[in-house]
């Protein structure tokens, strides 16, 4: 069987660790909510969007408590965290570029593409997208190798790998590679890829004694509403201080510092709006707590806290967002299943958050730099 040469790799991360520690306490904790369960917990980075041998390949026919089961074991994993120490490195100075208000130069537009392609890889790599590619692989091997002519010295380097003559494995292991790793333009992640890199890029700051909550799907999409993967708009936090917004819209700003409605308001739309997340992850409990208790009165079709006015009467910002998903026909459930909101919707967001009076931020610190 082949083998890379160190440790076997079994518990395997779809979210990096280098990504989570950034939601990390003084210890190197995460406060985490568990969806299914209900459950707030502590936890530390290494013991969450995690699984055993999740991107490892099993042969077809073997036995299931084999020693050898798995075809190029620690492959794919080893790959990703060489990929993740060089975004890793440009992501991080991306960050003290935000603290430092430099919103321009080399490192922070190398900091800007490693989000982009960052984004590109969560999406690619997350179970629900890797297990439905796999599993195609597999059905389709047979269709897919049919028209493949081995030379000897292929052959001779297959055999090398440990492949067993296994269409199956072989197929699935490429998929994966592929999906992950290649640089062809047409492949899915250098798309996404692409498409992000397209957006204006707004950085969001949470207040102190607040901050952003992530999940173990740390990204919501509006649209793309064709096979384009161009989409309208894109969120997704950074770390406990900074978040980022992907968006075509000249209202936003290269930097917005929210107060803690607009925090609060940008964790709320994170857990109503992204369907592939089962755990919510935090710095401090408070941000958690109160990101989860809103997710669950909206889900649950009642009317949160904050409040605007429409037409002289006092509304929370859900009533409205409530309003439009009636017009379409939806309950808030079921719109949270099909994804919520749509570009019109987080407009009527936005546009809140940015109003004329800027109740909800600030960003004259940074503007005056960059004029």
């Amino acid at each position: 069987m082949s083998k890379l040469p160190g440790k076997m790799t079994r518990k395997q991360h779809w979210v990096p660790r280098f990504y989570l520690r950034h939601f990390a306490d003084s210890s190197g904790q995460l406060h985490a909510y568990n969806k299914n369960s209900g459950v707030f917990y502590r936890t530390k980075v290494e013991d969450v969007c995690s699984k055993r041998d999740l991107y490892e390949v099993k042969y077809s026919d073997i036995e299931a408590d084999s020693d050898d089961k798995y075809y190029a074991q620690n492959l794919i994993e080893t790959k990703l965290s060489e990929s993740e120490s060089q975004i890793s490195v440009s992501y991080s100075r991306l960050l003290q570029c935000c603290k430092d208000a430099a919103l321009e130069g080399d490192a922070f537009r190398r900091g800007r593409q490693a989000v982009c392609k960052l984004a590109s890889n969560l999406i690619v790599r997350h179970p629900a997208t890797m297990l439905a590619d796999r599993n195609r692989a597999r059905e389709g091997s047979s269709m897919l190798l049919e028209d493949v002519v081995l030379t000897e010295e292929e052959k001779a380097l297959l055999d090398w790998s440990g492949w067993n003559s296994d269409h199956k494995a072989l197929a699935e292991l490429s998929v994966s590679a592929t999906l992950l790793f290649s640089e062809d333009g047409s492949i899915p992640a250098n798309r996404i890829y692409e498409a992000f890199l397209e957006k204006r890029f707004c950085i969001l700051e949470a207040p102190i004694g607040s901050g952003f909550v992530t999940t173990s799907m740390p990204i919501f999409i509006i649209g793309p509403e064709d096979d384009s993967y161009d989409f309208h708009l894109a969120y997704m936090p950074l770390s406990s201080e900074y978040a980022t917004v992907f968006s075509d819209r000249l209202l936003l700003p290269p930097f917005a510092r929210l107060d803690f409605s607009g925090t609060e308001c940008m964790n709320r739309l994170l857990l109503l709006n992204c369907k592939h997340w089962d755990v919510a992850i935090s710095r401090g409990s408070g941000p958690l707590e109160h990101a989860v208790r809103d997710w669950s009165q909206a889900t649950s079709a009642k009317f949160m806290r904050e409040k605007f006015t429409r037409d002289g009467r006092e509304l929370s910002l859900d009533a409205v967002i409530y309003d439009r998903l009636k017009e379409k026909g939806q309950t808030i459930p079921d719109a949270n299943d099909r994804g919520c909101l749509d570009e019109e919707d987080l407009c009527v967001i936005f546009e809140h958050l940015l109003g004329e009076d800027d109740k909800g931020l600030e960003y004259s610190r940074v503007k005056q730099r960059i004029d």
